[in-house]
C-alpha cells in the first residue's frame, strides 16, 4: 500500500510518496484489524460514485466499470479566477496558520447496541486575519461485539487476548461562524482583535446551550428568560441574522476494533484445597512402602475421581491494556453558505480517513485521510436536482494528509465477575506529539469544458481513468504522462497547489463503566454488555511549521516548480 505524494517533486501518479516507517506498519496492521472485523468496506447512499474514488486510495474497494463516452477536454491553459491585480495567480490568497479543537463523545450501550453523541467545537485562524468557529453536534447507533481466547503459555496465570469491534452510523448539524470585522493593513493585528471576537462567540454558544439543556421544571420558563439573558451578556457584536454563516450537516458511518491483552486475578479457594490435601494424607497413610512416584501418581488419581478439575483458585476478575486500535471512518458534510464569500453556495465534502494506534505506556500513531469538495451554486443545484439536469460545479478541492508519531499514553481496564456477569471499569489517557502533511490542490471552475469535465469525474463518467483513483496534489507537479486524464491535465495546468506542514499536539482521556455478561466455550470466550457507558474528551492544537510552499505556473518542461508561500508566512499563528 503506497502513501499519498510526499515529495514536492514527484511525478504525475496516485498516492506515491514515502512515510514513516512506523507510520506505514501503524495503518497497515490497523487496517487489518479493522477489515478482519467488519469484513466489508464503508457504505452510503450518498454520491457513492464519488465516495469509492475517496475510497480507493487506501486500498479498500475497487469501484466498477462505468461510461466511456468522451468527456471534453480542459482546453487551453488559464490561471486560476480571484488572484488580486498583479499577484501570481498559481498563489492562494491565504492558508490555514492553526486550530484547536475540543470533541467530547459519550456512547452508551445496551446489549450489542451503541448510542452515541458527539460535540466538535473548531476554532481556526488565517493567514489573512480571519477566524472561523465551527461547531457540530451529532448522534448515532451502531452494533458491537467481541472475542477472547487463552494465550498458550499463560494458561495458568489466565492470560489472554480479546478481538472487539463496532460499527457505528450518525448524523448531525452545526454552523460555521466567520469572524473578520477587523480588516486593516495589518493582518496581525486583525487575528488578535478576530479571535478575541471569536472566542468571546464559542463561550456564548456554550451558555446558550447550558440554557437550553436545562430540565423541566418549576419556574422553568422563568429561569431560561434569566439563563438566556446572562448568555447574550457575553455575545460580542455579530450580526444574529448572519449567524451561523454556513450552515452544517453531517453524515458518518465509523468502523473500529480493537486488540486487548491482559489476564485474570483470582484467589484460593480453601474448600478444595482443604479436601485435595486430606486425600493426598489418606492415600500416603493407607500406602506406607509406595515410591514418591507412586504416590504422586495415586494422589493425582483420587483427586481425579472424587473431585474432578476443579481448580485450586476462583476466577475473580480481570485486567487488561488496550494493544491495537483502529478505525476506518467516512464523512459526508454539506455546507450551504448564507452569507461571507461563498453566500449562496452550496458544497458537498467526502472524507474517507483511516488510522491506528498501539502500544501501551508509549503510544504510535498514524493517519491517513483524502478528501474531495465540490462547489454548487446552490439555487442552481436545487433546480437541478428537482428537473433532473446535470449539475456544474464551480469548485473543486482534493486534500489529502499523513499524519504520525507518539507520545505517552495508556488505555487500562479492570473487572470483577459474579457469576457470568462481569462489571468493568476502564480508564486512559495520553499526550501525543505528531506531525501532518498537508497537500491541497484547489481550482475555480470559469468554463463551461472544465465544469463539464469535473462532473463526469466525480459521477465516474466519459473518459475519466476512473479505474486510477483520487490524484495526489503533489504528484501533479512534475511534467505529465502522455496518458494523463483529463482531471490530471485540468489540475496541473489551472489549480493552486500547496504543501503544508503542522505540528500537531493532542491531549485525551478516557473513562468508561460496563456490565458484561460471557459464554465461554473451550479456550474462546464471546462476550457483550448489558449495559455501559463510555467518556471520551480530546484537545487537539495543529499549527503551521517548517517552510509552506505553492507550485507556481507550468514551465516550459511541463513542470512546477515549488515556490515559497508569502501568502502563509507574513502571519504568525497565535497560541496559548
Amino acid at each position: 500500500m503506497l502513501l499519498f505524494g510526499g515529495a514536492r517533486n514527484g511525478s504525475a501518479g496516485r498516492d506515491t510518496g514515502q512515510g514513516a516507517v512506523e507510520y506505514l506498519g501503524m495503518v497497515a496492521v490497523a487496517g487489518a484489524v479493522v477489515l478482519a472485523i467488519a469484513g466489508t468496506a464503508l457504505g452510503t447512499e450518498v454520491d457513492e460514485e464519488i465516495l469509492c474514488q475517496v475510497r480507493r486510495v487506501v486500498g479498500t474497494t475497487v469501484c466498477g466499470p462505468h461510461d466511456t463516452e468522451g468527456a471534453p477536454g480542459p482546453g487551453d491553459t488559464l490561471p486560476p479566477d480571484g488572484a488580486p491585480p498583479g499577484a501570481d495567480p498559481f498563489q492562494p490568497a491565504k492558508c490555514l496558520l492553526s486550530s484547536e479543537e475540543t470533541k467530547d463523545t459519550v456512547v452508551v450501550q445496551v446489549l450489542f447496541i451503541k448510542i452515541s453523541s458527539t460535540e466538535q467545537v473548531k476554532v481556526m485562524q488565517w493567514s489573512d486575519g480571519s477566524v472561523m468557529l465551527e461547531r457540530v453536534t451529532s448522534t448515532g447507533g451502531g452494533v458491537t461485539a467481541s472475542i477472547g481466547a487463552d494465550i498458550p503459555g499463560l494458561k495458568n496465570w489466565g492470560g489472554g487476548a480479546s478481538l472487539g469491534g463496532s460499527y457505528v452510523r450518525s448524523s448531525g448539524s452545526g454552523g460555521r461562524w466567520l469572524f473578520d470585522a477587523h480588516d486593516s493593513d495589518d493582518p496581525q493585528k486583525d487575528l488578535e482583535a478576530n479571535l478575541a471576537d471569536a472566542e468571546q462567540f464559542a463561550e456564548y454558544l456554550k451558555a446558550a446551550h447550558k440554557c437550553r439543556s436545562r430540565p423541566p421544571g418549576a419556574r422553568s420558563t422563568e429561569l431560561g428568560m434569566i439563563c438566556g439573558a446572562a448568555a447574550d451578556d457575553k455575545k460580542p457584536d455579530v450580526d444574529p441574522d448572519k449567524a451561523p454563516d454556513v450552515d452544517i450537516t453531517k453524515t458518518t458511518t465509523e468502523i473500529a476494533g480493537e486488540v486487548n491483552f491482559g489476564g485474570k486475578y483470582a484467589k484460593d479457594d480453601k474448600k478444595v484445597q482443604s479436601l485435595k490435601d486430606d486425600i493426598a494424607a489418606e492415600i500416603r497413610r493407607n500406602n506406607p512402602k509406595a515410591s514418591p512416584k507412586e504416590l504422586e501418581e495415586k494422589i493425582k488419581k483420587a483427586q481425579e475421581t472424587v473431585i474432578g478439575s476443579a481448580p485450586d483458585t476462583k476466577d475473580m476478575g480481570n485486567g487488561s491494556l488496550q494493544g491495537l486500535s483502529g478505525t476506518m471512518s467516512q464523512d459526508v458534510v454539506v455546507m450551504r453558505a448564507k452569507t461571507g464569500p461563498d453566500a449562496g453556495k452550496i458544497t458537498f465534502v467526502y472524507t474517507f480517513e483511516m488510522s491506528g494506534r498501539s502500544g501501551a505506556g508509549d503510544q504510535t500513531g498514524g493517519t491517513r485521510m483524502q478528501q474531495i469538495a465540490v462547489t454548487y451554486d446552490a439555487e442552481a443545484y436545487d433546480r437541478e436536482t428537482e428537473e433532473g439536469l446535470p449539475h456544474r460545479p464551480e469548485k473543486l478541492k482534493i486534500t489529502t494528509s499523513e499524519e504520525s508519531g507518539g507520545g505517552p499514553g495508556v488505555n487500562a481496564g479492570a473487572g470483577v465477575n459474579t457469576g457470568p456477569v462481569t462489571i468493568d471499569v476502564g480508564a486512559g489517557g495520553g499526550r501525543t506529539q505528531t506531525r501532518l502533511h498537508t497537500e491541497v490542490a484547489e481550482i475555480t471552475l470559469g468554463e463551461d469544458g472544465d465544469r463539464e469535465a469535473v462532473e463526469d469525474w466525480i459521477r465516474g463518467r466519459g473518459g475519466n481513468p476512473a479505474g486510477q483513483g483520487v490524484p495526489s496534489p503533489s504528484a501533479l507537479v512534475g511534467p505529465l504522462p502522455p496518458d494523463a486524464g483529463p482531471i490530471d491535465r485540468l489540475l496541473h495546468d489551472k489549480a493552486q497547489i500547496t504543501s503544508l506542514d503542522y505540528d500537531v499536539n493532542t491531549d485525551w482521556w478516557n473513562a468508561s463503566l460496563g456490565i458484561g455478561f460471557g459464554v465461554s466455550a473451550g479456550s474462546l470466550t464471546a462476550g457483550f454488555k448489558l449495559f455501559g457507558i463510555d467518556v471520551t474528551h480530546e484537545e487537539r492544537t495543529q499549527t503551521i511549521t517548517g517552510n509552506p510552499a505553492y507550485a507556481g505556473a507550468p514551465s516550459g518542461d511541463g513542470s512546477r516548480p515549488w515556490k515559497p508561500f508569502t501568502n502563509c508566512t507574513g502571519t504568525r499563528p497565535i497560541t496559548a
